[in-house]
Order: structure tokens, then C-alpha cells, then sequence
């Protein structure tokens, strides 16, 4: 049968589906050929991970002749909207639960593609040139700390597991009339950077939350990483769209990311050298 002959077929059902479920909100992924190079692998990547894919691109373009993986960055936010509007990755790299679980059950992602490629840790960051010391998640109810910017909890994997440590800390309701909840992560980080918040819950190492930031990151940096036994890794996801015309050559990319597999980078200083901040009150 050709795909001319299958779409008043499947529009018949895809009219069923929704007659079936009324009102439903989910989104669901649209059938169709997409037309693209055959030879171009094409990777929505958020947060710090570009300069990591980029050695597996170098890796896969060598190991593959002929091949090619565009990648395209930016913040998972954004990235799911893009895909809720029809763009076709042929596969996407987020970390934790929350936005690639959405992008799942409305119907884009093949769910039993995903794989875990690495690991990120929360953190507590703050502008460069902030003197407050703000040595552990327990310094941020201090105080000297009267704002912390952090993406909503339950919207975006950041907030989410940026809650999770901050209960793990102990201090997540002592905390309640300091919080600026936002959108996105990377607004969080503007309101650091714009002296709005002084600190910020973020993942480490992303400052870097796609290749359009005007946010250098030379004007962040982290002060705080959770303590010994509260640490709980945060995994970093590869899954396929349901509809890349590249799947077969996508599974050979995730093999590669599965070997090399990212990790976070060992603590910072809590402090640059020279610097003397000031105590808390």
C-alpha cells in the first residue's frame, strides 16, 4: 500500500481517536514522511552538553563517512514547543524526567528508545562578584540570602529535582518566602545576573543553556553542591522521535553516547583565590 493510498485510512482513524477521547488536552505526533537528508542526523541537545556531543559528533562523523549530525541547542522549554509544533528531531538529549516524559505521552518520543547517557548534579549558584557566603544549601536560609531564584517545581526537571534536594537539605519549607519561581532555568539565571536573586538552583555544569545565551558564563559561578549522602544524580536522557526518517541511523548515535557516557566534573573551589567575602548575618 503507498502512503497515498494509507492517509484517508489513518485520518479515519485519528478521527475515531478523538471522537473516543471528547475533550482530550495530549498532544499527539502527526503521521507523515518527513523529507530530509537521509545522511544528516539531527540532535535537539539543551542544557551544558554541547561541547560533549560535539566530541561524539567529531566521533560519529569519523566512525560514519558520509554522515552528519546537526545539532540544534537551546533550553527544554523551548525545545518541547518546538516539537509540540512539528519540528523533527531525530532524536533529543534532556536532562531528567519532566520534559521528555511530557513529550512521551503526548505521542512524539518513542519511550522504549530512551537511554540514559550521564549524569548531572543541582547546585546553588551565584554571580561572580556576590560576596555572601553561601558554602551549602543550609547557608541559603541565612539572612544575607533574600532571594533564590529556581524554575517551577512540577513544570520543569530542574525545579522538580531542585526540590527534591532542597528537601533532602532540610531547609525546602524554611525557604518558602525567599523562592522567585520561574518558567525556565534560564530565568532563574537572568535574575542572578541582573542582581534580582542572589543565588540561583541550578544543574551543574549549566550555565550554558543553549548557543543563543547572552548570559556569559564567566559572570556565574557555584558555591554550593549538595553534601555527602544527599547527592542524587540527576540522569541525562537520549530518546528518538517517534517520526525521524533517520531512526535506524539515530540508534548508531546512542550507542556512541552510551559509551562514552557524560559525567558532571569535579567540584569547584567554594570560592575563587584572592577573594574574601563577607559572613553572613
Amino acid at each position: 500500500m503507498t502512503v497515498r493510498s494509507a492517509q484517508p485510512l489513518v485520518l479515519v482513524v485519528l478521527l475515531a481517536a478523538t471522537l473516543a477521547g471528547g475533550c482530550s488536552r495530549s498532544r499527539v505526533a502527526s503521521p507523515g514522511d518527513v523529507s530530509r537528508d537521509p545522511n544528516v542526523l539531527v540532535a535537539y541537545v539543551c542544557c551544558g552538553f554541547v561541547p560533549d556531543i560535539e566530541d561524539a559528533k567529531a566521533q560519529f562523523e569519523s566512525d560514519n563517512k558520509g554522515k552528519s549530525v546537526r545539532i540544534e541547542s537551546g533550553e527544554p522549554a523551548s525545545l518541547v514547543e518546538r516539537i509540540r509544533s512539528g519540528s523533527v528531531p531525530d532524536v533529543v538529549i534532556f536532562p531528567g524526567d519532566a520534559e521528555i516524559g511530557i513529550l512521551e505521552r503526548e505521542g512524539f518520543l518513542d519511550r522504549g528508545s530512551r537511554q540514559a547517557i550521564g549524569s548531572l548534579r543541582t547546585a546553588v549558584a551565584v554571580r561572580r562578584d556576590n560576596p555572601v557566603v553561601i558554602d551549602s544549601y543550609a547557608a541559603l536560609t541565612s539572612n544575607a540570602v533574600r532571594s533564590i531564584a529556581m524554575s517551577t517545581p512540577g513544570i520543569t526537571s530542574l525545579g522538580t529535582d531542585g526540590k527534591q534536594a532542597l528537601e533532602r537539605a532540610g531547609v525546602w519549607s524554611k525557604l518558602q518566602g525567599k523562592l522567585s519561581l520561574q518558567t525556565s532555568a534560564l530565568g532563574a539565571l537572568e535574575q542572578v545576573v541582573e542582581g534580582q536573586a542572589d543565588a540561583a538552583i541550578v544543574y551543574d555544569p549549566c550555565f550554558a543553556l543553549s548557543q543563543a545565551d547572552t548570559i556569559p558564563p564567566e559572570s556565574l559561578r557555584i558555591v554550593a553542591l549538595p553534601r555527602a549522602g544527599d547527592e542524587r544524580p540527576v540522569s541525562v536522557y537520549v530518546v528518538v522521535h517517534k517520526r525521524s526518517p533517520n531512526a535506524l541511523l539515530a540508534q548508531r548515535l546512542i550507542r556512541l553516547l552510551e559509551s562514552r557516557q557524560l559525567e558532571p566534573p569535579s567540584p569547584p573551589p567554594p570560592a575563587d583565590a584572592g577573594e574574601q567575602p563577607e559572613e553572613p548575618e
